[in-house]
């Protein structure tokens, strides 16, 4: 079968994009490497508000009204698909089940999210530390908690939120904040047991390192597409236009892919991406177009801004 858009990612901007896609018209296919949709929203247990002016609702409950919603416009999924490549005329190479096959869409949206910042310190490769995102995946996903103490590492919301998952999975949390690399030191052997901070030591079972995400724009930037750098926006993020689009025709990038943000903004760009691969295939007009964009709120507006304003960041090759 011929797929006129396919979306990379089950997140809350790839279920957005899909969505609005195929109730233009389109027929739209949906990669996600894990064994089901909904991304950050599957270990997520805090209540989030998906839109200006809409209630707080269960991270899980949100994910399967995306779901239910892009499967009533004709969506088709395929999870358990890794999309290991993005070459010339937006082609992909998916794995599945070990095996590679290559779809080539009309317009490819690439939302993959992102990923945990790294902060490196002595031990910290030790058994029990573990990424933000990870222990919340052990915590609320599988619902396994590796210990009774914890120390986070970072100050920011991720931070906050995953300190809250912490004591509602019944943990405490001993130690939370930041310092600098030198500062921290992971005690243990075949798991930690202690964490330095200074002078100042902390019993613990387990470490979070929680000091933020940077956006995943790996597919974008091997089709082609150029890397600009926003601190705001989490760092290296592909350079796109106001409508979410890459210098690669037919490709484009949408929510934490192109620079982190809420869900809201996520869901929003999401939108805005899928309307804008129906409108590449004559589904939709630009008035269309024009019409989801405006509709975002204020957050999508600051991120279209915000990108349109930067530069590309120049490569040098090795002499």
């Amino acid at each position: 079968m011929t797929y006129q858009v396919a979306v990379v990612g089950a997140g809350p901007a790839g279920l957005a994009a899909a969505s609005e896609a195929a109730a233009a018209g389109a027929f739209v296919l949906v990669l996600e490497e894990r064994s089901e949709p909904g991304g950050r929203l599957r270990h997520r247990v805090q209540p989030i508000v998906a839109a200006i002016g809409a209630n707080a609702e269960r991270p899980d409950q949100l994910a399967a009204r995306l779901v239910d919603g892009a499967l009533a416009a004709g969506v088709e999924f395929r999870t358990d698909a890794t999309v290991a490549g993005c070459f010339a005329g937006n082609e992909l190479l998916v794995i599945e089940e070990g095996l590679g096959v290559r779809i080539t869409p009309d317009a490819l949206i690439v939302a993959s999210g992102s990923t945990d910042l790294p902060y490196p310190f002595p031990g910290a490769t030790f058994p029990g530390v573990f990424s933000g995102r990870g222990l919340q995946i052990l915590l609320n996903q599988h619902r396994v908690r590796p210990g009774l103490r914890f120390a986070v590492i970072g100050g920011g919301a991720e931070a906050e939120e995953l300190a809250v998952d912490i004591m509602l999975a019944g943990g405490e949390v001993v130690w939370s904040g930041i310092a600098p690399a030198p500062f921290l030191r992971a005690h243990g052997e075949r798991g930690v047991h202690r964490l330095t901070v200074g002078q100042d030591a902390y019993v613990v079972d387990a470490i979070a390192i929680a000091v933020g995400r940077q956006p995943d724009p790996a597919l974008a930037t091997m089709a082609g597409t150029p890397l600009a750098f926003s601190a705001e926006l989490g760092g290296l993020i592909p350079q796109i236009d106001e409508c979410l689009r890459s210098p690669v025709a037919g490709l484009c990038v949408a929510g934490s892919a192109a620079g982190v943000g809420s869900v809201a903004a996520s869901l929003a760009e999401g939108r805005l991406a899928g309307i804008v691969a129906a409108a590449s295939l004559g589904l939709a007009t630009s008035e269309d177009v024009a019409a989801v964009r405006s509709a975002g709120g204020p957050e999508l507006a600051w991120r279209i801004a915000t990108r349109t304003s930067l530069r590309t960041v120049s490569v040098q090759p090795y002499e």
